[in-house]
């Protein structure tokens, strides 16, 4: 009786099917189905709590957050092209991959949107250039980036992109933002 041989992550496969990893290709039809355009969501709201509701202080804040809301996801979506693309070939995982990524183009856009509805200047896009932290982190990813290669930084990648980009930084600021709501703001 001879063993059937599994297929890795990384091995190629030339042809779309049969799948390898079928839950793969569910979560990119899941994250398909499941998304939302910038368009879609009014802003009206946000502009009058904007220009009414928050102090200066609260606007300071959250112009701190808004800097680099939109480069971390520029970040996050860098790192399924160039990290995680190259590396993993099975077509429904590079559908997985690709939809995750698209996911963060549309999240770029939706800050970008949030920016420029509140009318933020173009700058805020690189003033988190000015603070050493937020620099830091942001150089932190490129160089984790530029160490990948081998199946070892493949998964310090994954790890930290998934733990600190995506789960700490991304959360710990949404946490932040959704104090407002909380206080009528």
């Amino acid at each position: 009786m001879t063993k059937k041989s599994e297929s890795k992550l990384t091995d190629t496969r030339n042809s779309f099917k049969p799948f390898n990893y079928p839950w793969a290709y569910d979560a990119w039809l899941k994250h398909e189905q499941s998304h939302w355009l910038h368009t879609e969501v009014p802003m009206l709201e946000d502009v009058k709590d904007w220009k009414k509701k928050l102090t200066p202080e609260e606007k300071q804040f959250l112009t701190h957050i808004f800097r680099f809301f939109t480069q971390g996801d520029i970040d996050v979506a860098g790192g399924y092209v160039r990290n995680y693309l190259p590396y993993f070939p099975q077509p429904e995982v590079r559908m997985m991959l690709m939809g995750f990524a698209a996911r963060e183009a549309l999240h770029i856009a939706a800050y970008s949107h949030l920016i420029e509805t509140l009318g933020l200047p173009d700058t805020t896009y690189n003033d988190f250039m000015e603070y050493q932290e937020m620099k830091d982190k942001h150089d932190y990813v490129l160089d984790i980036s530029d160490k990948n290669g081998t199946k070892e930084n493949t998964a310090r990648h994954i790890a930290v992109f998934s733990a600190f980009t995506e789960g700490m930084q991304l959360f710990s600021s949404f946490i932040m933002l959704l104090n407002f709501p909380r206080q009528g703001k």
